[in-house]
């Protein structure tokens, strides 16, 4: 069908992309240079992803669109309003380890979605889907609260992004403070999507791995 060719070529160019972005994060390692060498190709990849909150919306696959919109704008906050804009946090350790636990993760899950839309999707990439997730999820959102913790100064000493009152509009906005009250919810929000992917690996692996077992 229709839905099934424009849902396979777009996880097939996802797969792409962020497998381009693995490469260039990994021979950047050897310069010190990981955020330069592959953001050009996590911004684009990442910025198409708002796509997967559309297709949720419309129905054209089986998702919750306000967690999918949730989960883009997380990563596309970290992304372009801090890492992108504050070159002193770019060469932090922190990302680096998100890049690559967003790259890690994502050239499995787009792989995963392709094949399964065609029922040709080998058990060990199922058997991935359904275990990397389980260090790189948690490794991903710890360096973004680091990435956004080291930021604060800087988007404090530069009033980043923050409309001061009066204005025509008669409101304003401390992205400060929406920051930090982003780091308090963090953790309780991503447990909440950890602790259901862990349940639906459960459902996905659960009979393999009892089978092995017995």
């Amino acid at each position: 069908t229709l839905k099934t060719s424009y849902l396979f070529l777009y996880n097939t160019l996802q797969a792409v992309g962020w497998g381009v972005c693995l490469c260039t994060l990994l021979s950047g390692l050897s310069s010190n240079s990981v955020y330069q060498s592959c953001s050009q190709f996590a911004r684009a990849f990442q910025g198409l992803a708002i796509l997967e909150s559309l297709h949720a919306a419309l129905g054209i696959v089986p998702s919750n669109p306000g967690l999918a919109l949730l989960q883009w704008a997380g990563r596309s906050n970290v992304l372009f309003l801090v890492l992108g804009k504050i070159p002193e946090i770019q060469s932090s350790p922190a990302s680096t380890a998100m890049l690559a636990a967003w790259a890690v993760s994502e050239v499995v899950r787009y792989p995963w979605y392709a094949l399964s839309l065609v029922d040709k999707c080998p058990a060990f990439l199922t058997w991935l889907r359904y275990t990397l997730f389980i260090p790189t999820y948690p490794v991903g959102v710890l360096a973004e609260m680091l990435l956004l913790y080291q930021a604060l100064p800087f988007i404090e000493a530069r009033d980043m992004y923050s409309i001061s009152m009066p204005n025509p509009f008669n409101m304003g906005f401390s992205y400060l403070r929406f920051c930090q009250v982003g780091l308090f919810v963090y953790l309780p929000i991503w447990w909440q999507l950890y602790s259901t992917m862990l349940r639906q690996r459960k459902k996905k692996l659960g009979g393999d791995a009892k089978s092995k077992s017995a």
